[in-house]
């Protein structure tokens, strides 16, 4: 009986379960969906089936509101049209046309966030479209039925789905097609997108003429791809990073066209890439971060391209464009060479001794020689009108251009006082350059990476009429520094931003392992790319209430941080990558009082285990009670307002009493030795506070 009885208990259980994660709901009037929904069905909703009409901004109400649903039902939707600023390109105004999955769908351009919880969609049969961005990092999303109706998919829509393992379209569909999972038009002349998840060796069809852009990017899974001889061109980034491809890439006889970055990233080609006669347009960035390539082999018809001494080539050998990553030893550009490409000796890591720019040499591209640490210095013919070298540096003539210093370069640098320019990555890993570096009046270009790991300069310096940089205790700044681009990796201990800044520059403090604190202020608005990446020594850290955009990387590998604050009661945007390496068992996320819901359920801030509402209130400024103040000192606390007999208690979030003091004045100081998240109690008022 007792069994019986804890039987019917948990069926009941389980349907109650049921209901509050799934649901089904009827729209009859279009934008109406938010008033079928109530705040459980926000929170709890797993499976939803919406039937009747709806219009975009039905779409970007589930994309922004139901937190967790991971199953959409559309059968029996019709999708109708909508123009204004409620779109799925929400706060844009845009007119969305009937009987289209609207762009944008799962993607909010507004705040950059996703809908990761997605892992599986019915379309409506009735759709003719699907717009661009629809499922743009749905990452989890598993598979994709297009309608016989669609005739139209936009680009990227499937952009970032790496659990997709497969497209099935309506055999009665006259625009497009599947095969083997794959998405094709309708003749299978052109392959548009290949299912990130797809795994082991494919063969593109016979039939294929045409790969389209992004076709196979991010597919890390593909261990071999085989090109048919059908084959005339690739889009851009057709086959970026897809770093399981490995061994020898040939290029089929017929290709003419291989689009901007095409194997861009694909590091497991190891072998030789063979060019066919009939290429014509090889695009920018086409091979790079293929860093173990070994050659390239060029059919001796073509009319546009070259190889000798394995590397590609112009026709006429007046343009290097690219040498591959793993060539090795010495090497002597030929005295043909009239261009050197961006990127053309990128992270050729095997090549030694000095690169001699010959007489006829009269262009260098940015980043020519990135990531080359054992060349040991730059030489150039000294009848060449246009570049000069001195002390093993690479300059333009006049000397008002810094192109690239050997990573070996030791002593202090002093830049002339004409240099106008430093190119990208020109002291990349010149960690044995010392002392100041000092930015003359002249200088109005300082490219990214100019001084990236450069570990033993102290700081920077600016003549004080130079309109374009300034620096203060050592770090480099924009003019009215709003822009704060450089901090020197040999700053010790703590550092506070100065409040006239906005924005922290891309990798502004990559690398500073040397800095234990780091303080922010709210007028911070926005946080570069890799800003605060390897970091290491900081163990707190408040990221400000006004802080609207969080760059990729801006905290990647900063593994001792163990209290992280976020001061925005919405979460800011973030990606896998931001916090990758930030221990999201150990770290205690601070959040606003009132937002836990929000963040636990954001994309990467719900993955930490710990997540407490504190107190923001303002930067320095918190009230207790009707009549406590506390003000946040670089030490401490300051209390004000205290009675006589009043006790001021602090604990750690574990309860751990650090601190009990009774008061006998109005005004009490508080020393803490560390930064971190604390509860604080005064009389019978008690906040959590983070410092």
């Amino acid at each position: 009986m007792r069994k019986s009885l804890l039987l019917s208990f948990c069926v009941l259980f389980s349907l109650i379960l049921q209901a509050q994660i799934s649901k089904s709901v009827y729209v009859t009037t279009a934008g109406t969906l938010a008033k079928h929904l109530n705040e459980s069905d926000r929170t709890n909703l797993i499976n939803l089936s919406v039937a009747g009409n709806i219009d975009s901004r039905d779409i970007a109400f589930i994309r922004d509101h139901i937190k967790k649903v991971s199953s959409l039902n559309f059968t029996d939707a019709i999708i109708n049209f909508y123009s204004g600023t409620d779109g799925t390109n929400t706060g844009t105004q845009a007119s969305y046309p009937a009987n289209e999955f609207p762009a944008y769908a799962f993607y909010n351009p507004a705040l950059l966030s996703y809908k990761p919880s997605l892992t599986m969609i019915t379309l409506p049969p009735t759709i003719k479209s699907i717009g661009e961005l629809a499922f743009y990092y749905c990452w989890n999303l598993t598979s994709i039925n297009v309608p016989a109706s669609v005739n139209s998919i936009g680009e990227y829509a499937f952009y970032g789905c790496y659990a997709l393992s497969s497209f099935s379209v309506n055999s009665s569909n006259t625009r497009y097609s599947s095969s083997n999972g794959v998405l094709f038009n309708k003749t299978q002349d052109t392959l548009l997108v290949c299912p990130n998840a797809k795994t082991g060796s494919y063969t593109i069809p016979s039939t294929v003429k045409h790969i389209a852009n992004s076709a196979f990017e991010n597919c890390y899974s593909l261990t071999a791809v085989t090109l048919p001889t059908s084959l005339i061109s690739t889009g851009t980034y057709a086959f970026a990073y897809c770093s399981g491809i490995f061994g020898d890439l040939t290029i089929p006889n017929g290709v003419t066209t291989l689009g901007d970055g095409a194997f861009y990233g694909c590091y497991n080609l190891t072998g030789t890439v063979t060019v066919p006669a009939t290429l014509i347009t090889l695009g920018a960035y086409c091979f790079m971060e293929c860093n173990n390539l070994k050659s390239f082999s060029v059919n001796a018809s073509n009319p546009d391209y070259a190889s000798s001494n394995d590397i590609l080539y112009s026709k006429n050998l007046d343009t290097l464009f690219i040498c591959p990553g793993a060539k090795t030893g010495l090497f002597t550009i030929p005295n043909s060479v009239k261009l050197i490409g961006s990127h053309a000796f990128y992270k050729c890591s095997k090549l030694t001794g000095t690169i001699t720019i010959p007489l006829t040499t009269d262009y260098i591209g940015y980043y020519a020689f990135y990531g080359c640490p054992q060349i040991g210095a730059y030489a150039v013919n000294a009848l060449n009108p246009y570049f000069t070298a001195e002390n093993g540096i690479l300059y333009s003539k006049s000397k008002d251009r810094i192109i690239i210093c050997p990573t070996a370069k030791t002593g202090t640098i002093t830049l002339a006082q004409n240099t106008i320019s430093v190119d990208p990555g020109a002291f990349n890993n010149c960690t044995g350059i010392t002392g100041n570096i000092h930015l003359p009046a002249s200088l109005n270009y300082l490219g990214e990476y100019a001084f990236y790991n450069c570990s033993a300069i102290n700081g920077f310096t600016v003549d004080d009429t130079n309109q374009y940089f300034s620096a203060a205790d050592g770090v480099l700044f924009s003019k009215n520094q709003e822009q704060l681009y450089l901090c020197p990796l040999n700053k010790v201990g703590a550092y506070s931003v100065p409040s006239s800044v906005k924005h922290i520059g891309y990798a502004a403090f990559d690398g500073c392992s040397k800095l234990t604190e780091i303080n922010l202020t709210d007028n911070i608005q926005k946080i570069g790319e890799y800003a605060f990446e390897y970091c290491t020594g900081i163990s707190s850290l408040t990221i400000p209430k006004n802080t609207d955009s969080i760059g990729a990387g801006a905290f990647y590998a900063c593994s001792n941080l163990i209290n992280l604050g976020v001061a925005k009661a919405f979460p800011p945007v973030v990606d896998y990558y931001t916090l990758d390496l930030v221990s999201k068992t150990n770290c205690n996320l601070a959040v606003p009082t009132g937002s836990l819901i929000l963040y636990r359920s954001a994309p990467y801030w719900g993955e930490f285990a710990n997540i407490t509402e504190v107190n923001f209130n303002t930067s320095t400024h918190i009230t207790f009670g009707q009549s406590y103040q506390c003000f946040k000192t670089r030490d401490g606390l300051t209390i004000k307002n205290l009675k006589q007999d009043d006790y001021v208690e602090i604990y750690t979030l574990q309860g751990l009493s650090l601190t009990k003091q009774r008061a006998f004045t109005e005004v009490m100081n508080l020393h803490l030795p560390v930064k971190g998240i604390f509860i604080v109690k005064i009389g019978e008022f008690t906040e959590k506070i983070m410092f």
